[in-house]
């Protein structure tokens, strides 16, 4: 079983080096793909491994790490690579923990993997105080969106894949730029793919991200938004039609009446001066409150239900 890296190398010519040495033990192969580095980080890699085992990529023009990413994975599918793991090249991730992250891959209890944070308690204290409060609300809103609620840290980027899952996506579809991971988690929940997640310690130093979070939330968001209806469609009505799907009818139908019914009532008040009858007002409270206890019973069923199905998956 072919074991490969992909390292999206971007602005770390020095940092690179120590992970693809660090890699090089745990990999059968290792790709490192040059986004454009105005360093040349492609170049330092290649001058400091002559070696069969590493190959290096280049880009002519700067794709962003899931162009990277894509490129490197494409290559080593090519290979024969039956098991795709990413590594950052900034260092924050330790190569030494690359059996742990494919053990569950290769026992077959798992088809992607990905580092935890969070396990250890001390992380909050080793975290900057920015990315730890962006961390917190980017993960709940990428549960929200991918439905992987089960996932106590979803933005990790420290992933491993198989290759018969990477075959179930379509790769020129998937993000170019850093909502490449959260993507992936999406195309995964579309498939009920079974994801465990391993304890890892991220390494936080002089680095120098590359991503400028204020400048990224509009397109995050928006890009949130669009796959958590792609996923609710798919999900609930185009492969399965569950108790969630039918909550979910009730629940938006009968928001929609109520909304039409009390506006309607409402201008017909403004207009004539009569006030609403009790009864009327009654019924549009009555029609709100079953509408708010069926979208509770979707979020119910999709924070609980669908994880425990690809719990129960795991186990089989």
């Amino acid at each position: 079983m072919i074991v490969a890296g992909v390292i999206p190398c971007y602005k770390t010519p020095k940092k690179a080096l120590k992970v693809v040495r660090k890699s090089y033990d745990y990999l059968d192969v290792v790709i490192c793909v040059d986004d454009c580095c105005p360093f040349n980080t492609g170049k330092e890699i290649e001058n400091n491994f002559n070696n069969k085992k590493v190959f290096v990529l280049y880009h002519e023009k700067n794709k962003g790490v899931g162009g990277a990413m894509k490129t490197g994975i494409k290559y080593a599918l090519e290979l024969g690579a039956k098991i795709i793991v990413k590594i950052d090249s900034d260092g924050q991730m330790s190569p030494d923990l690359i059996p742990s992250l494919i053990n569950p891959i290769k026992s077959g209890k798992a088809d992607f993997t990905k580092g935890n944070r969070f396990r250890d308690p001390n992380v909050i204290f080793k975290m900057p105080t920015l990315r730890f409060i962006g961390n917190f609300f980017l993960s709940f809103l990428t549960k929200l969106s991918t439905g992987y609620w089960e996932l106590f840290d979803p933005t990790n980027g420290f992933i491993a894949i198989n290759s018969s899952t990477l075959n179930l996506f379509n790769l020129n579809k998937i993000d170019n730029r850093y909502f490449f991971e959260t993507d992936i988690l999406f195309r995964c929940s579309i498939n009920d793919i079974v994801v465990k997640e391993i304890a890892m310690e991220a390494k936080y130093g002089d680095e120098t991200s590359n991503m400028y979070p204020i400048a990224e939330i509009p397109n995050f968001l928006i890009k949130h938004i669009l796959i958590f209806h792609k996923r609710i469609l798919y999900n609930y009505f185009v492969y399965d039609f569950n108790p969630g799907s039918i909550s979910l009818i009730i629940s938006f139908l009968l928001g929609i009446t109520s909304i039409l019914f009390g506006g309607f009532y409402y201008l017909r008040g403004m207009l004539s001066g009569v006030q609403t009858p009790t009864g009327i007002q009654t019924l549009f409270l009555a029609m709100v409150f079953i509408s708010s206890q069926f979208l509770t019973n979707f979020i119910y069923y999709d924070v609980t239900q669908r994880p425990l199905f690809r719990k129960l998956r795991s186990l089989s």
